[in-house]
């Protein structure tokens, strides 16, 4: 699904971006140009990133990654 329609940003970009480093909507937007145009896309993409990050530093998160290196 598109996160960003005037600059083609998916959601799996987004998630993407996040699994790279970016924290902030700042960091998406350097990365993306995420927000840049009508930025009707900005509280969604915002609501993604808190999701994905998250989904990153929960337990269950860290336990499935130690699970998949072993």
């Amino acid at each position: 699904m598109y996160i960003c329609i005037c600059k083609a940003v998916s959601e799996s970009r987004v998630r993407g971006c996040v699994a790279d480093g970016a924290a902030t909507l700042r960091d998406l937007r350097d990365r993306t140009a995420l927000g840049t145009g009508c930025g009707k896309c900005v509280p969604q993409a915002y609501a993604l990133l808190r999701e994905t990050l998250e989904q990153r530093h929960s337990p269950a998160a860290h336990h499935e990654l130690a699970a998949r290196n072993r």
